[in-house]
C-alpha cells in the first residue's frame, strides 16, 4: 500500500507541472541588501538618539558599552554557554519586547540601561543594576517619543512591486 501511495504521488508530481520556477522569482540584489542593512543601522541609531534625548539620559559611548541582543548571545556562547546562567537570562529576558527598531542595552560596570521604542512611539528606558550575578530592574522611564520614519529604499519598492506582479500571475 505504501509503495502504491508513493508511486501515485511521484506520478502526480511528475505529470502536473508547477506554475512557478525558482529562477523566475524576483530577488533582491546584494547591493540592495547591503543598503538595507546600512539603513537599518542608521534607523536604530536615530531611535536611540531620540530615546536618550527625550528621556534626558546621561548615556554616552565613552562610559557605556552598546550591546545588541546578538552581541549578548555571542558573549554568552563565548563564556561557556551554560544552560542555567542567571546573569545572561536576566539580561536576555529584557530584550523580549515589542519595539520599533531593535532594543539596545547600554552597559557599564554594575549598571545598564535597556532602551527601546514601543510600536506606539513611546520611549522606554529600563534601568538595571547587577546584584549577586543577576541583573535586577531598579527603574523604568516611559515618555512619548518622536516619530522616526522608516523609509523603504527604491530597490525595495521595485522588488515588492515585482513580487506582487509575480504572485498575481
Amino acid at each position: 500500500m505504501k509503495k502504491m501511495t508513493i508511486l501515485l504521488w511521484s506520478l502526480f508530481i511528475t505529470l502536473c507541472p508547477l506554475n512557478t520556477r525558482a529562477e523566475d522569482l524576483p530577488r533582491l540584489s546584494s547591493d540592495c541588501l547591503e543598503e538595507m542593512k546600512n539603513r537599518d543601522v542608521l534607523y536604530n541609531k536615530a531611535i536611540m538618539r531620540d530615546i536618550i534625548t527625550e528621556l534626558g539620559l546621561d548615556i554616552d559611548s565613552q562610559n557605556y558599552l552598546e550591546v545588541s541582543d546578538k552581541d549578548l548571545d555571542a558573549a554568552h556562547l563565548i563564556y561557556g554557554g551554560k544552560e542555567v546562567d542567571e546573569n545572561y537570562q536576566s539580561l536576555h529576558t529584557q530584550f523580549i519586547v515589542a519595539s520599533r527598531g531593535k532594543p539596545t542595552l547600554f552597559v557599564k560596570p554594575s549598571e545598564a540601561y535597556l532602551l527601546y521604542k514601543q510600536p506606539d512611539n513611546t520611549n522606554v528606558a529600563v534601568h538595571l543594576k547587577l546584584s549577586d550575578l543577576k541583573w535586577v530592574v531598579v527603574g523604568k522611564k516611559k515618555q512619548e517619543g518622536n516619530i522616526v520614519h522608516y523609509k523603504l529604499l527604491k530597490c525595495e519598492k521595485e522588488y515588492l512591486k515585482k513580487k506582487r506582479e509575480f504572485s498575481n500571475q
